[in-house]
Formats: structure tokens, sequence, C-alpha cells
């Protein structure tokens, strides 16, 4: 009788240890998330004549420690074809630094299973404009111009004579480094960046004007050139979320002059001036 008692209950031990070969389970999954969405697919092993079944999910965006969304659904997949594809879009337009989880899961009589992913990602602030960067940056990246002419000081010069005025050593002469900086202001402005900067677009031109490029200017007239130039120089040198990892070039050090009007001043009590 013993025997007769042990023989179902090792006979069941052996169904559950090899049964999960034959159950409903996952056989291949990929999901992620970037600044639009997120996304999953796999495949999905039917067993035991099931037609269909629902998959749900549940994605977390956060910021830091701050859950900014989570999206919930459910989606059925068919044994036709036994593949998962899914996808969401975020609710609104993101703005710096995220992370992203999520699980799908399944549950039937025939078994479940779960996977999940994680990702990171950078998103660059829309609401502020496009990144700004530095003469440095625009010297290098000739490719990445925006527009190729700019008019300087009431005279049009095309991309060849631009970078040649980017390579122009400073040496003391502060029209050369205003020109370096109205350069690289007017292009992050082609490219999308705030345009508030515009009035101190316009100053520095009109200083150019009177102060033509390579004039030297002594005295007072130097002394507005600089400040003109730091104007445009903390702006060009604003990093915006998403825009990190932009070498600052040594212009200002050259020059011996501070990058900014005020250590403690930023592009957001400079521009106030100019609205």
């Amino acid at each position: 009788m013993k025997l007769h008692a042990i023989a179902p209950i090792v006979f069941a031990i052996i169904l559950a240890a090899t049964g999960s070969a034959f159950a409903n389970h996952y056989t291949s999954f990929d999901g992620g998330a970037d600044c639009n969405g997120f996304w999953a697919n796999g495949e999905i092993y039917f067993a035991g004549g099931v037609l269909s079944i629902n998959v749900n999910y549940e994605v977390t965006l956060m910021q830091g420690s701050t859950t900014v969304e989570t999206i919930t659904g459910s989606v059925a997949v068919s044994n036709n074809t036994g593949l998962l594809d899914v996808s969401g879009v975020w609710g609104e337009e993101l703005c710096g630094d995220y992370s992203a989880s999520g699980t799908f899961w399944f549950e039937t009589p025939q078994g479940s299973d779960s996977r999940t992913f994680t990702a990171t990602f950078t998103c660059i602030c829309e609401e502020e404009g496009g990144c700004h960067f530095t003469p440095g940056y625009w010297k290098n990246h000739p490719e990445a111009w925006p527009v190729t002419t700019l008019t300087l000081g009431g005279i049009l010069y095309n991309q060849a004579q631009l970078l040649a005025i980017l390579d122009l050593p400073v040496r003391q002469d502060p029209t050369v480094i205003l020109a370096h900086h109205l350069i690289a202001a007017m292009l992050n402005v082609a490219n999308g960046a705030d345009p508030s900067i515009s009035g101190a677009i316009d100053d520095a031109n009109a200083l150019l004007v009177t102060y033509p490029l390579g004039s030297n200017p002594k005295g007072a007239a130097k002394d507005m050139i600089i400040d003109a130039k730091n104007v445009l120089c903390a702006y060009n040198e604003m990093i915006l979320p998403g825009c990190e990892g932009y070498i600052v070039p040594t212009f200002d050090q050259i020059m011996g002059t501070s990058a900014a009007p005020d250590e403690k001043s930023t592009w957001g009590d400079i521009k106030s001036i100019y609205k």
C-alpha cells in the first residue's frame, strides 16, 4: 500500500520538474525606451492547445527619484505567430536625464512567465531650443553649420572666410575674440538655439562696424568690445541638458579676460537685458 501511495507523488514531482519545457513561456524577449517612448518584442511558446495569451505590461518612467509616468496595458498574442510586439509613447516632451523600466508578464493554467527591461537616456530640452556651441565647436565641425554665410560688421562672409576668422589668433585684439563669439552665437541661433541673444548680436555687429575686425582698439572702446564679447560668451558656453561633452575653447584665457560678465552671472540673468 505504501508503494502505491508514493508512486503518484513521484510521478507528480517528475511532471513538475519536466513540465516547464512544455508550458507557455517566452523563448525570446527584448525591450527598451528612449525620449519618444518604449517598446518590447519577443516570442512565446504555446502549449496545451492555447490559442491566445494576454500579455500584461507596466512601464515606469523616472527622472531621478521622481516618477514621471506609468503606463499599463495588455496585448493579445496569437499562437499563429507567437510574436509579442508592443510600443507606447510618453505623454509629454522630455527634457533631461531619465530612466525607464518595464515588466511584461502573462499567467495561464498552462504556464506563466515574465520579462523586464531597464533603460537610461538623456533628452534635449526642446522648449529651450537647440544646443549652444562654442567657437571651437563650430571651427572643428564645419559640416554641422546650419548656414554657410554670415554678415559681421556689415560685411558678408562665406564659410571659408568665417573659418579663417575663427583661425585668427587673438593677440590682444578684442575685435578678433568678439568676432569668434559673434560667429558662434549667430550659428547657434540659426541652429535653433534660444533667439533672445539677438539684441546682443546686434550690439556686437554694431561695434564691428565702428571698430572693424583687426582694428585693435584701445581704452574705453576695448572695454566695450570685451563686455559685448562676455555676453556672447556666456550664451555660447551655456550647456543644456543633453548637450554636455563639448570642450570650451581657451580664447578667453589667451585674452586674459573672464568668460562672462560676472562669475555669478548666468545667461538667464544676462538675456533679460535683451528682451
